[in-house]
Order: C-alpha cells, then structure tokens, then sequence
C-alpha cells in the first residue's frame, strides 16, 4: 500500500491517501472545464475512504456542481482539492496538482473525449515564450 500527501496553494487544508493510485485522468467534459476553469481537469483517482484530511477541516468547503457531482476545496486560497461523482460511487478525484509526489505520472487514460477541445492536441507544438504576456 501506499501513502501519498498533498495539500492546497496556501496550504491550510492538507491531506493524506493511504491507498495506491487506481488511475491518473484526463477529464475533457464541459463540467470540469467550467469549474475548473482550465482546458481540461486532470485527476488521480483513489478509493474515497483511503482519503483522511489532515488539516484545515474548517477551510474546506464544498459546492455541488449538479445531481451528481461535489467540488471540494480550500475556501482561503481556491484551490480545489477533490470531487465526489455518483457516476463513480466510492472513488475520489483528486486534483493531480495538489499531489507532493506525482511530477513522473502522467495520464493513463483521457475520459469525455467528444468534448475535448479541438487544439488540445496540438498543445506540445506551441512555442514557449521567453518574454512576458
């Protein structure tokens, strides 16, 4: 088994998964787009009962995104820390860059496909800019 840590941009709500991972995903659906504000949502995914709150109890808040799904988050800094469907009973996504030790595992699996952005996969062609914005 093992153990993996992590925690929110300012870092007042902190956690601990005692549990490998089940699998690393690329969300594409609108869903996650909207209340991530991102392209995409990118989640290890972890039985929800191997996922103990080690701090910041108080700081985490959630906000149902629907019928079925539950954001949860840090009220402080924004960051979220995981979300709960009922499409997926027992599992807990967690947000891959809230991890301390994930820098080496990349996606498994890309999910809502037919909702992906058309550029997506053209994205590790852009040229990276050495100036400013």
């Amino acid at each position: 088994m093992s153990q993996h840590q992590g925690s929110c941009y300012c870092g007042s709500v902190k956690y601990q998964i005692n549990s490998t991972v089940k699998n690393i995903v690329n969300c594409h659906c609108k869903l996650c787009r909207d209340h991530s504000g991102t392209s995409l949502s990118t989640y290890a995914v972890f039985p929800h009962a191997a996922f103990e709150l080690t701090s910041g109890e108080a700081d985490l808040k959630h906000h149902n995104l629907g019928e079925q799904a539950t954001k949860h988050f840090c009220s402080n800094c924004g960051t979220p820390i995981f979300n709960l469907n009922s499409k997926y009973p027992g599992a807990c996504m967690v947000f891959f860059g809230t991890l301390d030790d994930f820098e080496n595992n990349p996606p498994q699996i890309n999910i809502w496909r037919e909702s992906k952005l058309p550029w997506i996969d053209g994205i590790a062609e852009i040229n990276s800019m050495t100036q400013g914005i």
